[in-house]
């Protein structure tokens, strides 16, 4: 497992990746049980309010991450780099993904060592999804806590994206850990499939 992901990610983007994902779930986790205030300011000792700040903080960070992703992945030292997240714009690549999307809704997964074009698909979508979460977060922290003139419609509805896109986030998730699951008792049964003695004798 560990030579295969070396040899398809570089160990930047596999660090970056991590840190993120870090990020993201522990976001997800205080977004579930903070109280967005009415109003503007810090120092309302309730948990659900402190939940609020935090994330608020946190999300800081995650933008940060974000950030040095994307440039990191436009760099020439990035591997597979940033045309592996999008490679619907490539003709060469929109054959096989196709043909792996077929094969997804015939509930087979790409190998777990291929650089997919659906694999890369998947994550540059969620990638693009937590960076425009991040955006919308920055946005919603400079109006209610450094009280920047963001207009009250703007910051309405850039929460109300960030919630959806909150959501979004949470079933791409659940999705990409059920399919790293599944690839994951995959290898196991081949593994076991290929020990010596595995094969009963008639």
């Amino acid at each position: 497992m560990t030579s295969i992901t070396r040899q398809k990610y570089d160990g930047v983007t596999l660090g970056l990746h991590a840190a993120l994902a870090v990020g993201v779930v522990c976001q997800l986790l205080l977004s579930m049980v903070m109280h967005v205030p009415e109003g503007v300011g810090l120092g309302v000792h309730d948990w659900h309010r402190e939940a609020f700040e935090i994330h608020a903080r946190v999300g800081l960070g995650v933008a940060a991450v974000c950030a040095l992703h994307w440039l990191w992945l436009c760099g020439p030292s990035s591997y597979p780099g940033i045309r592996s997240l999008f490679p619907w714009t490539q003709h060469d690549q929109r054959e096989i993904l196709t043909r792996d999307l077929r094969n997804l809704f015939g509930f087979r997964l790409p190998p777990r060592g291929a650089n997919s074009p659906l694999v890369g698909t998947v994550h540059g979508l969620g990638f693009v999804a937590v960076t425009a979460s991040a955006a919308g977060g920055i946005v919603n922290y400079l109006g209610y806590f450094v009280g920047a003139p963001v207009p009250t419609l703007v910051l309405h509805w850039v929460g109300r994206s960030h919630i959806a896109l909150g959501y979004l986030i949470g079933l791409f998730i659940i999705g990409h850990g059920s399919m790293a699951v599944r690839h994951w008792q995959r290898r196991e049964q081949r593994i076991m499939d290929s020990a010596p003695g595995s094969q009963t004798q008639l």
